[in-house]
């Protein structure tokens, strides 16, 4: 009998852990909204690439292609469309659905995109900017990898439904604009990503820039699509640049504050920097490497000011623009030495986050001493992020109060079934004591 319980306790636990591990794992995506939405244009290269989901635990299936792809050398805006069947899996909790894409002449890799964001559990298939590249060779075929790939745990399954490249500017989504007016001292250096767990990507230039010798207070302008990053949360997305002479360093920034994952783009008064001689280019270079977390920021540009100069770009003012499929609305406040302007852009995901920070002081902000303060949809940006933090999803505590019930069941099990043995083993007894006639 008590055989009999354990595997009774067995059978009912496996029961309730079957439909979820039956929908963590899977080949083939449904056929149903497996289209890919990118649109296609004048100059657009869009590709297909396979609704079978990649998995992360599983060799085989952390890879999809090669693909046949050809795509020209030059300066492209890059759209990833991820897909999994999430209104079929009530269950699940999968926070690194992420995936990138290799592009290839012959074997050699030419370029690597940004992962994708985690495609949220809310919805089955969106379509993330990954940033911008440049290429100085054609491609022949494309490998989408899978970002969390080696997991021993999680399947994170995700399929790559298709890329979308647009030369630079014509993408169906408004690329990240330089707030600044365009001048002698404004310097747009790049909206691709720098990563700070990648040598190749942890630095962007050098960019020609002359400025000439004398006192100037630095403004910086940082990006990366928060709003497509949900469960997204790092805390070093941090910059800061270097002015050089040739190849002659002549003065270094201190480095920009973190970008709040609660914003996409904000503009940081970095304070002043005494620069002793003229300098031709400019390097951005990523505040966190070498780190094991990529801590992704673009160094979307620079300006400079005579010291003490108010930036026109500053002024109590709120302006809203609109173009290419979404909106994008900044918000600007001074206080002090100076201010910080924060913008959301909303694109393939609707977000309507407005925040604003507040850096002060004219002898420059470090790391340690950089005040961020960002507000967005009643909480706290810290507050925000650790909500995001929080070590038990609902559909984590729904699966351990089902796990508690079948281990309550199976221990009932077990105490009755010690109540029949015991009873058994009496009536066995009394039997045994009867004289045989």
């Amino acid at each position: 009998m008590r055989k009999i319980a354990v595997v009774t306790t067995l059978f009912v636990v496996a029961l309730f852990a079957l439909p979820l591990g039956a929908a963590a794992t899977g080949g083939a995506a449904s056929s149903a909204a497996t289209t890919c939405p990118l649109p296609t244009g004048a100059g657009a290269y869009v590709l297909d690439i396979s609704t079978d989901r990649l998995l992360a635990w599983d060799s085989a299936k952390s890879t999809a292609g090669p693909a046949a792809f050809s795509l020209p050398a030059g300066s492209w805006d890059v759209y990833l469309t991820s897909f999994d069947d999430h209104s079929n899996k009530t269950h699940q909790s999968q926070l690194e659905e992420q995936w990138y894409l290799q592009g290839l002449a012959g074997a050699a890799v030419v370029f690597t995109t940004a992962s994708t964001p985690d495609l949220p559990e809310t919805t089955d298939l969106e379509s993330f900017m990954v940033g911008s590249i440049t290429t100085t060779q054609a491609i022949d075929h494309v490998v989408a990898v899978h970002a969390a790939y080696p997991d021993q745990y999680e399947p994170h399954s995700v399929a790559p439904l298709c890329a979308g490249f647009y030369p630079t500017g014509t993408a169906p989504i408004s690329p990240p604009v330089c707030p600044f007016p365009a001048g002698p001292h404004v310097v747009s250096i790049s909206s691709e990503l720098l990563l700070a767990w990648d040598a190749a990507r942890s630095m962007a230039g050098p960019v020609d820039f002359s400025l000439p010798s004398g006192i100037w207070d630095v403004w910086a302008v940082s990006y990366d699509n928060h709003s497509d990053k949900s469960h997204q949360v790092q805390l070093q997305e941090k910059w800061y640049l270097q002015g050089l002479s040739g190849t002659s360093l002549v003065f270094a920034t201190p480095s920009t504050p973190d970008l709040p994952e609660t914003v996409d783009q904000a503009t940081f008064f970095l304070g002043s920097v005494s620069v002793p001689s003229a300098i031709n280019n400019i390097k951005a270079i990523h505040t966190a490497y070498p780190a094991n977390e990529p801590h992704s920021v673009a160094p979307l540009c620079v300006a400079f000011f005579p010291h003490g100069t108010t930036p026109t770009s500053t002024d109590n003012t709120t302006t809203t623009t609109s173009g290419g499929g979404g909106t994008s609305t900044t918000a600007t406040t001074t206080g002090g030495g100076g201010g910080t302007t924060a913008t959301t852009t909303s694109g393939s995901s609707t977000t309507t986050t407005t925040t604003t920070t507040t850096t002060t002081g004219d002898s420059g902000v470090s790391d340690s001493g950089a005040s961020v303060t960002t507000v967005a949809a009643g909480l706290e940006g810290n507050t925000s992020q650790t909500l995001q933090q929080l070590p038990l999803t609902g559909v984590q505590l729904e699966t351990a109060f089902t796990a508690i019930v079948a281990l309550m069941f199976g221990v009932g099990l077990v105490r009755r079934a010690r109540d029949w043995q015991s009873r058994l083993d009496r009536r066995a007894a009394r039997v045994w004591r009867r004289p045989l006639h």
